[in-house]
């Protein structure tokens, strides 16, 4: 097994936990493309609903295919009502999943951060480590040498 610091591991947990926010984010965008789809469909058979009501009422058609366009119309609006409804929650989860990748990266940067100071305090402990052990070396033949 792999030398992990602690810091490594909470950056790689934050690195795991932002890729699964970032998944339900592109999910709920295609979500909420479909929803917005859904809706225009809806907007535009509610369009030719009522152009068609218009033209029926000046020809004077039988009352209940009307009556029949006038319950479409209803049942379409309706339909629409949901699914913005739907929508406004999807954009909700949205908001949510955007705002809680923001603080995985957040707290991502942090982790990351203090892991290359702690390299870098490491790094410059080994130094003064082999520095010291160098000067006795020499020490060590300098005094060799006198005797």
């Amino acid at each position: 097994m792999k030398n992990s610091t602690a810091w490594e591991i909470l950056a790689e947990r934050e690195a795991a936990a932002l890729g699964k926010l970032s998944q339900r984010k592109r999910s709920l965008s295609i979500e909420k493309a479909r929803l917005e789809k859904r809706i225009n469909d809806i907007d535009e058979y509610i369009l030719e609903y009522t152009s068609g009501l218009k033209e029926e009422t000046e020809l004077e058609h039988s009352l209940q295919k009307i009556n029949s366009k006038m319950n479409m119309v209803t049942q379409l609006a309706s339909g629409r009502k949901e699914l913005e409804k739907i929508h406004k929650e999807c954009e909700l989860a949205l908001e949510l999943v955007t705002s809680g990748i923001m603080r995985h990266q957040e707290e991502l940067l942090k982790f990351n951060k203090v892991r290359e100071n702690k390299k870098i305090q490491l790094d410059l402990k080994e130094k003064m480590i082999e520095n010291k052990e160098l000067d006795e070396l020499a020490l060590n033949g300098f005094i060799s040498g006198q005797r």
